[in-house]
């Protein structure tokens, strides 16, 4: 259950995540001649110490960062959601540097559609019969392309495997967002400084005489905390059917700034195969919405404050 209080603050913060992760391409856009790899590295070097700090303001600070570090079994859980997430960040830079941010969004369309599935698989719950129609276009839409083109959309399909896993894993940790974010940072660290300091030893890294890239560098810190946090802090206090469809958010944000701002061209499959997808997510917003719909008609009479917690369920 939800309170409104709850509600509210969950989607201010949902809509502030993927709002910006809908404009990171933009971002990306300026630092292209950066290796994916080694921008995946500045992001998580950087991104530590910005969590150490709200760490350090956050209610139990870093009281409660040693509690959860000095847990075994938390600090595992941790280390998969951050594999899973370090793995999510490295796809989208390679689809933003590379001309693939259409690809990127037709992807993210499909996450609620994942989320279904995992819950399907991992928790007893049931497919409802308008999830099958819904998974049947997005089978046609990863198709046209592979038939028409000779094309496979894997990016099309990790994105949302990767994320929609991180998420799930994230969810059932009973750590507060802050500082899960940090332990995910410190515990990706180690091989992230590596990798830049043997970039820099081999004379390829970015990171020198060029002040303006420098300063790009350290801003994806920025970049990275802020949607992510918000993102994790909407997770918990938003309804399922909620979280669904502010997902949409960002792949609406992303596709048009793929067409129009980043020139990316889109052939006859392509538009075929995001026409595919969108059909399935108006199937699934229309079954979500019916069935919220109807779970209120069967809701008794109550009071008004009772009405409105009803609601936010």
């Amino acid at each position: 259950m939800h309170s409104p209080a709850q509600f509210r603050s969950g989607l201010i913060y949902g809509i502030v995540a993927y709002c910006c992760w809908g404009l990171v391409p933009l971002y990306f856009r300026e630092i292209k001649e950066v290796p994916a790899g080694e921008i995946l590295a500045h992001r998580i070097s950087w991104s530590f110490p910005m969590m150490l700090l709200i760490t350090a303001f956050a209610p139990g600070g870093f009281a409660t960062l040693i509690r959860v570090l000095a847990s075994r079994k938390l600090v595992l859980t941790l280390l998969l959601s951050g594999i899973l997430l370090a793995g999510n960040w490295l796809l989208y830079i390679y689809a933003s540097v590379s001309g693939r941010v259409a690809e990127a969004s037709l992807g993210y369309y499909m996450l609620p559609l994942v989320n279904a599935f995992l819950a399907t698989m991992f928790l007893g719950e049931r497919m409802r019969p308008a999830h099958y129609p819904a998974l049947g276009l997005i089978v046609v839409g990863v198709s046209i392309p592979l038939i028409l083109q000779g094309v496979f959309p894997w990016l099309a399909l990790a994105l949302p495997i990767t994320f929609g896993c991180y998420g799930f894993v994230r969810k059932r940790i009973p750590v507060d967002s802050s500082t899960g974010l940090t332990i995910e940072s410190l515990l990706m660290l180690g091989p992230c400084i590596a990798y830049l300091l043997y970039c820099e030893a081999r004379g390829s890294g970015s990171f020198g005489p060029n002040a303006e890239l420098n300063a790009l560098l350290m801003f994806s810190g920025l970049v990275t905390v802020i949607p992510l946090l918000t993102f994790t802090l909407s997770i918990r206090k938003l309804p399922l059917l909620t979280q669904s469809l502010i997902q949409f958010i960002s792949p609406t944000v992303q596709f048009p700034i793929a067409v129009l701002l980043l020139k990316e061209t889109m052939g006859i499959a392509n538009w075929a195969a995001i026409s595919c997808v969108w059909l399935s997510v108006i199937i699934f917003i229309g079954d979500a919405v019916h069935r919220e719909h109807q779970k209120r008609r069967r809701t008794p009479m109550v009071a008004v404050p009772d009405l409105v917690a009803a609601e936010c369920r």
